[in-house]
C-alpha cells in the first residue's frame, strides 16, 4: 500500500522530514500547511516551506506534496500558480485543521460547516487546477460524524488526485479513536483514491485497518511516526524494529543537531544535503549514524564527537527552539520505548547535556541489548 508521512503543524518541517527519511525511508510526505492570505505568500513560496522542491530538487528521493490552508479559493489558486506542476504535480488543501483560529476563519475544518458550500469550493478548485492535481485532506465533520455522508457526497465524483480522510471530527480533536468504518465508506463511494489518516501505530493497527477498510488506496501516518520513527521499516518488514541502544541515542542526537542547523545555519545544511554528504539512509546501522553524527557535530560545535557514556557537550549549547523540538519528539517517542525511559528526570531536563546524560543513565542496563521499538497502548 501507499504509506506516507502526514503533515503536522510545527513538527514535520524540513529537518524532521530529512531525519525521518534517514531513519526509515518513507517514500512520500506532505508539508505542514502554508497559510495563504491576500498578503502571503507575496511573490514566491518561502524556500524554507519546501526546500525539496527548490534548492534540493532531486537530492532526496521522497515525493513531497505542498499543503495550503485558506478559506478563499481565489487565494489558493494564486498561491498554486507559484508552484507549477513541474515542481509538484499535486497540491493539497487542508480541510481538517481543528484550531479555533482556522475554524473561525472558515479555513481548515471550518470549510466543512456546510456541505454544499464545501462541494462548490472544492469543485471550483479542481476545475481550475485540472484533473488529478488537487488533493483534499478532511475530517468527518465539525461536530458530528453524521455530517460526513453529505460532505463526502459533495466531492465524491470530482477528479481529485487523492482524498485523505482523518477519521475524527473537529470536536474530537485528536482524542478517542479514528472511525475507520467511516473512512471505508469514503473509499467505497469516492471516485478518487482514498487515504486513511488516524491511529496507524504499527503493523498490527495497519492490519486491523486493512480488514475494516479494504478499499483504501493507502494510509498517512502522523503521530504514529512520532511514537516510532522507524515505523516505515516495521511496515515494510511486518515486524517490530530493533536497534542498538547507543545507535538509538546517536540517532536522537542527530535529530537535535539537524534542528539546530536549520535554526542557525540553514544554508550549510541545504548545501550538505545537495552535495550528498547528508542524506544517506542510516536506519539501524551504527556506522551510518556514527558518520552522520561526526558530520553534524563538526558543523554545529566545530568538534566531531559521538554520544556515549561519560561524554560532555561543548560549551556552546543548541538553541532553545531546537531543544524544544527534541523534547516534543521525546514526549511521543518514549511511549514506544522500554519502561526504563519513562523516568521524569529526562522530561524535566533543562539542557541538552542533562537530557542525554539522563537517557544514557536510564538505558545503561540495555547497553548490550537491542531496544524493540513498538507501540505500547498502556503508555
Amino acid at each position: 500500500q501507499n504509506v506516507s508521512v502526514a503533515p503536522m503543524e510545527g513538527l514535520t518541517t524540513f529537518p524532521m522530514r530529512l531525519w525521518l527519511y534517514l531513519v526509515s525511508q518513507p517514500l512520500a510526505m506532505t508539508t505542514p500547511f502554508l497559510r495563504v492570505t491576500r498578503a502571503h505568500p507575496e511573490r514566491d513560496i518561502p524556500v524554507a516551506f519546501a526546500p525539496e522542491l527548490y534548492q534540493l530538487r532531486g537530492a532526496l528521493p521522497y515525493v513531497l506534496t505542498p499543503q495550503f490552508i485558506t478559506a478563499d479559493p481565489e487565494q489558493f489558486l494564486r498561491a498554486a500558480d507559484l508552484i507549477p506542476p513541474l515542481l509538484s504535480p499535486i497540491l493539497e488543501i487542508n480541510c481538517g485543521c481543528p484550531s479555533p483560529n482556522s475554524l473561525g476563519r472558515l479555513a481548515g475544518s471550518g470549510m466543512l460547516h456546510n456541505a454544499e458550500a464545501f462541494g462548490r469550493a472544492i469543485e471550483g478548485l479542481s476545475a481550475a487546477l485540472g484533473p488529478g492535481r488537487l488533493a483534499v485532506k478532511m475530517r468527518l465533520g465539525i461536530d458530528d460524524p453524521e455530517e460526513f455522508p453529505a460532505l463526502l457526497q459533495a466531492i465524491a465524483s470530482l477528479p481529485l488526485a487523492r482524498l485523505t480522510i482523518h477519521g475524527r471530527t473537529r470536536a474530537d480533536g485528536y482524542r478517542g479513536h479514528a472511525r475507520w468504518p467511516s473512512i471505508q465508506m469514503g473509499a467505497k463511494l469516492a471516485k478518487t483514491p482514498v487515504i486513511a489518516s488516524g491511529d496507524i501505530l504499527g503493523i498490527d493497527s495497519l492490519r486491523v485497518l486493512q480488514s475494516l477498510a479494504p478499499d483504501l488506496h493507502g494510509v498517512m501516518i502522523g503521530r504514529g511516526v512520532l511514537r516510532n520513527p522507524w515505523i516505515f521499516e516495521e511496515l515494510r518488514r511486518h515486524r517490530s524494529t530493533k536497534i542498538d541502544f547507543i545507535t538509538f541515542v546517536n540517532a536522537l542526537f542527530c535529530y537535535a543537531l539537524l534542528q539546530e542547523l536549520w535554526q542557525s545555519h540553514p544554508q550549510k545544511l541545504l548545501a550538505r544535503v545537495a552535495s550528498g554528504r547528508i542524506g544517506t539512509i542510516c536506519g539501524t546501522d551504527f556506522a551510518a549514524w556514527e558518520k552522520l553524527t561526526v558530520e553534524l557535530t563538526s558543523l554545529v560545535f566545530g568538534v566531531p564527537f559521538l554520544i556515549n557514556h561519560g561524554f560532555k557537550l561543548p560549551s556552546a549549547a543548541i538553541s532553545s527552539v531546537a531543544y524544544s523540538r527534541l523534547k516534543i519528539l521525546w514526549a511521543y517517542l518514549r511511549s514506544g520505548l522500554p519502561a526504563c525511559f519513562a523516568i521524569p528526570s529526562i522530561v524535566r531536563s533543562r539542557h541538552l547535556s542533562d537530557f542525554f546524560n539522563h537517557i544514557l543513565s536510564a538505558g545503561a542496563e540495555l547497553e548490550n541489548d537491542l531496544i524493540c521499538l513498538t507501540h505500547q497502548a498502556e503508555w
